[in-house]
């Protein structure tokens, strides 16, 4: 089914899977690998771009002329939509929650450089700020434009699908290598890349635990979230596939002090994969997972025999605004 669906081709597709053996050894795991969406290409990668293949194509069939989403100032989502939205030729309009800044980083830069207008919102954090977009879509409409909502990271039916679409690649490679991975673990924001890969997982009958790692909300408030784009999906695509009562998994305990802060074991995380590996994290999302499956394995929550997939959701141009505090040791 998903080849009728609208899509646009934005990444390079598939990303690679790669070993981690300099990693593993130094966790005694026997395998232990990564799944490279930071390598998706547009914009310095990452997850969002998958998802906004399938939203471009649904913006573009439904005539849209002008994108509007919300972000953090350092958002990914934003910067990969910024890039999109530059690609095909659509006007992008940014409304980011916080202070304008002095000096513009990051993906903040990004931003800018790919043309997207941003709008600052001192008072509002992003999950809040996605209540405007309609007041900005009817103001949009009124002036004789054809806008095309997008909620904070693309978590829409419609972005999921990049997700379910994922995990049948994965299962290809997973073929090609032989590798029957037991665990997999990524960082979990809005949620969206979940629902989508416990779909695809199904779908393509990928037997592994898929382990949300929140770097937003308590595991409570994301799973319901997940448990809900499913349903949704269900609704919206009923021959992707048969309803099934989903499994949601999510481990609040890596959130640290807050959200984008930089902590001792962010930290050292980065360091490791890094030093180990040559592969960049950034403090915000991947940074998190990382500790998360570091923490786990020397804790024995995952074994060591047991063949597990990192996930690589990108991010790494939010790594730059933080130079000072990363190598503060």
């Amino acid at each position: 089914m998903l080849d009728i669906i609208p899509r646009i081709k934005l990444a390079n597709l598939p990303t690679p899977l790669q070993e981690m053996k300099n990693l593993a050894y130094s966790l005694d795991m026997k395998s232990l690998w990564i799944k490279r969406d930071d390598l998706t290409g547009i914009s310095f990668g990452g997850n969002k771009t998958r998802k906004l293949e399938y939203v471009m194509g649904d913006a573009l069939e439904a005539g849209a002329d002008t994108l509007v989403t919300v972000g953090a100032i350092q958002s990914n989502h934003c910067r990969q939509t910024a890039a999109a939205a530059a690609q095909v030729g659509l006007r992008c309009i940014l409304l980011l929650a916080g202070e304008e800044p002095e000096d513009y980083t990051g993906n903040l830069l990004l931003d800018r450089l790919f043309g997207a207008e941003i709008q600052f919102f001192p008072d509002d954090d992003f999950m809040g700020l996605s209540d405007r977009i309609g007041s900005v879509i009817e103001t949009l409409k009124e002036l004789g434009l054809s806008p095309y909502g997008i909620p904070p990271g693309a978590f829409m039916p419609v972005g999921c699908l990049g997700y379910v679409q994922a995990m049948l690649e994965l299962k290809e490679q997973c073929e090609e290598t032989g590798l029957r991975p037991m665990k997999i673990l990524h960082p979990v924001g809005t949620g969206g890349t979940l629902a989508g890969m416990i779909i695809g997982a199904k779908l393509a009958e990928l037997e592994a635990d898929i382990i949300g790692i929140s770097v937003l909300h308590d595991a409570k408030t994301i799973i319901e979230r997940v448990r809900e784009m499913i349903l949704r999906m269900f609704d919206e695509y009923p021959a992707l596939i048969d309803k099934f009562e989903p499994e949601i998994k999510v481990d609040e305990r890596f959130m640290g002090k807050g959200y984008g802060l930089m902590e001792d074991g962010v930290r050292s995380a980065i360091q490791m994969f890094a030093k180990s590996q040559g592969i960049v994290l950034d403090p915000v999302y991947t940074a998190k997972a990382g500790l998360a499956l570091l923490r786990m394995v020397m804790s024995g929550e995952i074994a060591s025999d047991a063949t597990t997939i990192f996930w690589h959701t990108g991010g790494s141009p939010a790594l730059f605004k933080y130079g000072s505090e990363l190598l503060d040791s």
